[in-house]
């Protein structure tokens, strides 16, 4: 099976984790796809293309060799946690402990997806950009790492497919502050951490796991699609800079 990714989706970071617990790694094959390649404005070519597996044309997109095509990071997960050769499950059996799981994956996409709201519109212009929309979606954020806080605080019973979900949310904080070069338009001095100990030591600890030490904190200089999206990034920045948003 073929899967359609680029290590700066961070929607992918579950899928890659699901992939490596359930014992799946060697069965792939990976192909690192550019997700901004419109957006940039630069041709890379059909090969790059996904249109004719995910008519979004958007990663992860997983095929398989029964010629179906499965897309969307939670379908892709759940389908590579169902074909688990390992034994390991992220998503429990239905009951209490499966909707919570899946509870957390819920929140933790929203929140990522809500930092992406806050930082898209801090890059707009200062004249045009949306106070009101910064005030309506900043108190859902924290809200939302509040939460995420209290699960830590309380403990798991063992690793599943919400705390992968939790792991990319929270490395988005580090991916902005590597490829933005900390230049968060709204809140350049936010810690997530900050107040929310449990939360920091559940991180600490689950970077440990190997099925996430591979995939977090590592150097994609070496991968077209890194290179695609860094440059992308720096001519983002670069607009910033021309509107004195920089």
């Amino acid at each position: 099976m073929r899967l359609f990714y680029s290590p700066f989706h961070t929607f992918i970071h579950k899928v890659l984790v699901t992939a490596h617990e359930a014992g799946l790694w060697d069965d792939i094959t990976f192909v690192a796809t550019y997700p901004f390649k419109n957006s940039a404005g630069e041709d890379q070519g059909d090969a790059y293309s996904i249109a004719a597996l995910n008519p979004l044309d958007k990663v992860p997109t997983l095929a398989l060799d029964t010629g179906q095509v499965v897309y969307g990071s939670q379908a892709v997960a759940e389908c590579l946690d169902s074909m688990s050769k390992s034994g390991t499950r992220l998503y429990p059996p239905a009951g209490p402990a499966r909707w919570e799981a899946v509870t957390r994956l819920a929140l933790s996409d929203t929140i990522f997806e809500t930092t992406v709201q806050l930082v898209m519109e801090g890059w707009q212009p200062a004249e045009v950009q949306r106070r009101a929309l910064f005030e309506w979606v900043w108190p859902k954020f924290i809200r939302g790492l509040d939460e995420l806080e209290r699960y830590c605080a309380r403990g798991f019973a063992g690793f599943d497919i919400g705390q992968a979900a939790m792991l990319h949310a929270i490395s988005y904080m580090d991916f902005r502050a590597k490829f933005y070069d900390a230049k968060d338009p709204l809140y350049p001095d936010f810690d997530c951490f900050a107040g929310r100990p449990a939360l920091k030591a559940w991180w600490d600890e689950a970077l440990e796991r190997p099925s996430v030490k591979s995939h977090y904190n590592v150097d994609f200089s070496g991968d077209d699609s890194a290179a695609c999206c860094q440059a992308h990034v720096a001519a983002v920045l670069a607009l910033q800079q021309e509107n004195g948003l920089a």
